[in-house]
């Protein structure tokens, strides 16, 4: 092989056992030298080496503050303002407490006000937090991401007094359910992750998990019933309304018909249809049929604003619990009861 061939086969073999030994490289390395470049204000070298170390991924979250904001603090220093804002962001999720030296400049400390002006709210609440709790039969997790730097969840389960955890990874997401592992009692951890799977938060750890008492084993689950309280009751209540109204104007109606019977009633046994020579049913025939009429209609209305009611009444059984169904059975019985009395 001619010498130019070995140089080239050589230089290719170092290169390639260059790249090994960085995929090889501890995180903690990345940071020790992106930590000295700062330290010899190479803002260029910095840059590079803590954006290298964020994409070699694995840092837990002190580690994967510390490159952010060395990262962000490199990018101020050459201008590179939007650059800079993201990875404070990313900086303060891990690290809600950063604060930066007062004494830099402020092309440097905009890009950190802005993203810190972003994560703020009247509440004081961290910008990214997640929990884990009981909910039913399952496990809810809840996520928390003001500065949008989530990406991934990782879920780490196991029975208490177990050695092994079980793992569960998932997409980032304001709220998840998880099938509750079996035991009465987990101890856990959670970890929020960035797209290269750097720590940004974490609940518990592997070694202190965090412990939830009693929690249900998974079981198929029953029918829900059409009174589960996450069901929608305004439907019931719009149908119950319509029904009281539709039975509240029969019930109107039927009180004007007994109104008109009523009369009819008193004419038909009046002087006036008592002429001599005539029944009074050949004299007062028309006033007869009135109060017959009258009357029918009466009674069906009645009956028929009665049955609207209590079809009020069951939609408002029949509602997902409310305390508010309480009162309003009871006050549609009374209402109700004083229609009756009144027919």
């Amino acid at each position: 092989m001619k010498p130019a061939n070995w140089r080239l086969v050589a230089a290719v073999l170092l290169a390639c056992g260059s790249l090994s030994a960085l995929a090889r490289a501890e995180p903690g390395q990345g940071l020790a030298e992106a930590q000295q470049a700062y330290a010899d204000v190479d803002y260029e070298k910095t840059r590079t080496l803590a954006a290298a170390a964020v994409r070699h991924g694995g840092n837990d979250r002190a580690s994967t503050s510390q490159l952010y904001l060395l990262w962000a603090t490199a990018c101020a220093a050459l201008d590179q303002a939007d650059e800079a804002r993201t990875a404070f962001s990313y900086a303060l999720a891990a690290n809600p407490a950063l604060k930066l030296d007062r004494s830099l400049s402020p092309k440097i400390r905009a890009p950190y006000l802005e993203a810190r002006g972003a994560m703020s709210g009247a509440d004081e609440r961290p910008p990214l937090e997640a929990t884990l709790r009981p909910h039913k039969q399952e496990l809810e997790l809840a996520l928390y991401d003001a500065l949008h730097v989530a990406v991934r969840v990782v879920v780490s389960t196991r029975a208490v007094g177990a050695t092994l955890y079980t793992r569960r990874r998932f997409d980032a997401a304001p709220t998840r359910r998880i099938a509750t592992p079996n035991g009465a009692e987990l101890q856990f951890f959670v970890q929020v992750l960035d797209r290269y799977d750097n720590v940004l938060f974490e609940l518990g750890s592997e070694d202190e998990p965090e412990r939830l008492v009693s929690v249900t084993p998974s079981t198929p689950s029953a029918p829900r019933s059409t009174r589960n309280s996450d069901a929608n009751p305004v439907p019931y209540y719009v149908t119950a309304g319509a029904l009281a109204a539709l039975g509240l104007a029969a019930g109107g109606v039927a009180i004007a018909m007994d109104v008109r019977r009523e009369d009819a009633a008193r004419q038909w046994n009046g002087p006036a249809c008592e002429h001599p020579g005539l029944t009074r049913a050949e004299q007062c025939a028309s006033v007869d049929d009135r109060r017959v009429r009258a009357e029918r209609l009466a009674i069906g209305l009645t009956a028929g604003g009665g049955a609207l009611l209590v079809g009020s009444l069951v939609s408002l059984v029949l509602a997902p619990s409310s305390h508010a169904n309480v009162a309003l059975d009871a006050g549609a019985g009374n209402l109700l009861l004083r229609l009756r009395a009144s027919l």
